[in-house]
């Protein structure tokens, strides 16, 4: 495990930048009905259309096991199948393992599920340790990818295809007006 980084980079761009990037080939995406059966685990993943879903990410710097999880799906309502799918696939004892969340809703009365989901995500790498930074909320769409092989999150958002990224000066700022909630971990570095 020599080749693993401790900080992932997490970089923000467009949506149109993201879909010029980021080309994982279909088994490498987490797609349609968004369940823990779609989910992928690869040395890269990604997936797309992050509204009041919630994308949660788990990675050792080699593989990523990248979960896409609707809210108005009542299996997705299971956590405890969620999280028994999740330790069974994943060694949670790495010290190598860092995690990753982006999406939920607050008040969305189609999705009235969307904050628990997020929720458990959180609180699920919590009681693990799992360093992690996550992005909640925001009124845009959004896209995330992982690749091992850059040890790099990217973020596709919505909000970037219409307002350049030169008006917020930094990715920092960036993020706080596309998200109503941030968190970078330590493990992790926010770059454009």
């Amino acid at each position: 495990m020599d080749n693993v980084s401790f900080q992932s980079r997490i970089k923000l761009t467009s949506m149109n930048a993201f879909d010029k990037e980021v080309h994982y080939g279909k088994r490498n995406y987490v797609n349609y009905p968004w369940t823990v059966k779609q989910s992928v685990i690869s040395d890269k993943a990604a997936t797309t259309d992050i509204y009041d879903c919630t994308a949660a990410g788990f990675t050792d710097g080699l593989k990523v096991m990248l979960l896409h999880i609707c809210p108005s799906m009542a299996e997705n309502s299971n956590f405890k199948k969620i999280e028994k799918f999740i330790t069974s696939k994943l060694d949670i004892d790495s010290p190598y393992l860092q995690g990753f969340i982006l999406g939920s809703k607050n008040f969305n009365p189609n999705s009235p599920n969307s904050p628990k989901v997020f929720d458990f995500f959180l609180n699920f790498m919590d009681k693990l340790f799992i360093p992690f930074s996550f992005f909640r909320g925001g009124d845009y769409a959004n896209n995330i990818a992982y690749s091992s092989l850059a040890d790099e999150w990217i973020i596709g958002s919505e909000l970037l295809n219409t307002v350049s990224k030169d008006v917020f000066k930094t990715p920092k700022n960036a993020v706080e007006k596309i998200f109503e909630e941030v968190k970078i971990s330590n493990c992790d570095e926010l770059i454009w």
